[in-house]
């Protein structure tokens, strides 16, 4: 994952309508995830599932080293993270769900710089309550294990603004690896020049093997856990 693009984004305004609403805490979303998925004790709540890579250097485990010229031209040490949407441990690697990638960066100065990306070039909210609402949605009724259809068809015809992600994952099929996925930025960055001048932009890494999906035959006759072996290493190696 060496190929690096940085997209503009388009711009940074927040509609009316999300500033009219109340604000949305962090305890409630983690109490919908909770209800949502369970608890997993010393897990994380949302993208439980997930590998962390290392390089085969004499970096410190779960450590790698991006030779990643930023902009000072000097590497870089990073903390990578891949990992399944959701607070399942045990969600299926052929689930249609986002893949994410985070990465932390370790600068010179003791600073560290956070980019959190999904597979997906759109993400499933454009406010905190349209995803603290789609947890809601999801806790599964006692009686079936699963979610209320009534409750998601609700919330499709509520919420606009989940149909552009939700429509993505619907037509595309996951990666057969982490390797085989761009990754978009969630945030968007200012970035300033000499004369002041501000511009928005945004991160999209690129595999430098290819994009890659899964055929439907394969999704059908695929285990649900993809298989750790020296085909992987090798592309764990750094992003």
């Amino acid at each position: 994952m060496t190929a690096i693009a940085l997209a503009v984004a388009t711009g940074l305004a927040v509609s009316a309508a999300a500033a009219a609403q109340g604000e949305v805490t962090a305890d409630q979303v983690v109490t919908a995830l909770e209800g949502t998925f369970g608890v997993t004790s010393g897990q994380r709540r949302n993208h439980t599932k997930g590998p962390v890579p290392w390089a085969s250097s004499p970096a410190p485990p779960r450590q790698c080293v991006l030779a990643l010229h930023l902009f000072s031209g000097k590497p870089v040490p990073v903390v990578a993270r891949f990992s399944l949407a959701g607070g399942n441990p045990k969600a299926p690697d052929t689930a249609k769900s986002a893949r994410g990638m985070a990465l932390e960066f370790q600068l010179p100065d003791g600073r560290l710089q956070h980019m959190a990306m999904l597979n997906t070039p759109v993400f499933g909210a454009a406010q905190p309550q349209t995803f603290l609402d789609l947890m809601l949605a999801m806790k599964p009724d006692p009686a079936t294990g699963k979610p209320d259809p009534e409750a998601m068809k609700a919330f499709k015809a509520s919420h606009p603004d989940n149909h552009a992600q939700a429509e993505f994952l619907a037509k595309n099929n996951p990666p057969p690896s982490y390797a085989n996925s761009s990754y978009f930025g969630i945030h968007t960055f200012k970035f300033v020049d000499g004369d002041g001048k501000a511009t928005a932009v945004r991160w999209r890494f690129v595999p430098q093997d290819g994009e890659k999906r899964l055929t439907d035959d394969e999704l059908k006759s695929g285990t649900a856990e993809f298989p750790r072996g020296s085909t992987d290493r090798a592309h764990e190696q750094g992003p």
